[in-house]
């Protein structure tokens, strides 16, 4: 695919995302309206406008760290498959199992991560342009990838979960593209992505 193609294409991605973000934020407050008969329909409006036009720029900045993020993990592993992920509410204490100490972590999941694999194992990646491996597991040390579910800021999606052989399981809600944006992974997605890091496996 030519770069241009891949630009429009994750321009329209980020578009999408923003447009389905702000539907669900007006509805939400649309809904709050509603329940106050002796709300000013023009500070109503306002506020809508100021609340989505939040959404858009955190959901943007949040986007383009996780870009960022990818490019830096792409030089660093020449050759690695990259997937952004959100954090299941769990992650933080499965970590802790696997002997990894990782604060700042969203309570209710949601923290943004890049799933990273090779032949040789899997790695999962924090920060901006400056990132680091959280945790770091041959495949020697997996005991599956299976697909199953995670609340990510007390949602739950689909997820991917890395069952390690000393009984942590790292949960993972995936993002609908591979280089992050706002929309979640769907079922089918998800499927793909467990079937690319057990292919991947199968051939270290």
């Amino acid at each position: 695919m030519s770069p241009r193609r891949t630009g429009t294409l994750r321009l329209l991605g980020t578009v999408l995302g923003v447009i389905g973000v702000s539907l669900l934020v007006v509805g939400a407050w649309r809904r709050l309206w509603q329940s106050r008969n002796d709300a000013d329909p023009a500070l109503v409006a306002l506020v809508a406008a100021v609340v989505v036009g939040v959404v858009v720029v955190v959901s943007w900045c949040s986007a383009h760290r996780s870009r960022a993020r990818q490019l830096t993990i792409a030089t660093r592993r020449p050759g690695w498959q990259l997937h952004g992920v959100w954090t299941d509410e769990s992650l933080s204490r499965e970590l802790v199992k696997q002997g990894v100490w990782e604060p700042g972590l969203r309570r209710g999941g949601g923290s943004r991560l890049t799933l990273a694999w090779s032949t040789w194992g899997i790695e999962l990646w924090r920060g901006g342009r400056a990132p680091y491996v959280v945790a770091s597991l041959p495949w020697s040390a997996v005991a599956s990838t299976t697909e199953g579910s995670g609340h990510a800021a007390a949602l739950e999606r689909p997820a991917a979960v890395v069952t390690t052989l000393i009984g942590a399981s790292l949960v993972l809600v995936p993002c609908a593209r591979a280089d992050g944006g706002v929309l979640p992974a769907s079922t089918a997605q998800v499927q793909r992505l467990i079937t690319a890091l057990r292919t991947t496996r199968d051939g270290s």
